[in-house]
């Protein structure tokens, strides 16, 4: 029987000045929420609980 090959999530970055969350390959250099410059977190759901899919809950932005 051929194993089923999983594919990694897309990614899901999270802005960690407002927390607006962004699916794209790599983070924008400025969020287009609030328009600064901030640092953006990778908050892609690599567990079996999420279905290696979504945003992982656990994780949260430093504010």
């Amino acid at each position: 029987m051929a194993e089923i090959p999983i594919t990694p999530p897309e990614t899901t970055w999270k802005c960690s000045n407002c927390g607006n969350t962004i699916v794209q390959p790599a983070p924008p250099q400025t969020c287009p929420v609030c328009k600064q410059k901030c640092e953006f977190l990778n908050v892609t759901c690599y567990q079996p609980e999420c279905g290696f899919t979504g945003v992982d809950n656990r994780l949260k932005p430093a504010k």
